[in-house]
């Protein structure tokens, strides 16, 4: 794990931009207006890139290389909210996914110091 990859000002902005378009979203599925789904997608890109930025590390249980940041159930999630992109709930789920991710990299550049 790259200590430099957890640095919370090289992580900032992938939690800055989807801050900017989450009250968007949000208002978006509330007025069922169709136009949420490419914010959504482009929200979920910002979400990868992230997690790509992050690295991967091998997973012993599994024997996978998995995202470092990845949250719990992580995988599950995402394709989730790809499969149920017009839903709220892939909403809440991506909302979640970012808060939890945010958690975890500062946990991570807590321990790497």
């Amino acid at each position: 794990m790259n200590n430099q990859r957890l640095d919370r000002q090289q992580l900032a902005p992938f939690f800055e931009q989807w801050e900017a378009m989450r009250e968007e979203i949000e208002a978006g599925y509330a007025n069922k207006n169709r136009k949420v789904v490419p914010l959504m997608e482009h929200a979920i890109n910002n979400f990868e890139k992230l997690l790509a930025f992050g690295g991967k590390e091998l997973n012993e249980r599994s024997g996978k290389q998995l995202y470092i940041l990845l949250p719990l159930n992580g995988e599950e999630r995402l394709d989730f909210i790809k499969k149920k992109i017009t839903s709220h709930y892939a909403f809440v789920q991506l909302d979640a996914l970012y808060t939890e991710t945010k958690k975890k990299a500062a946990r991570l550049a807590i321990q790497k110091r």
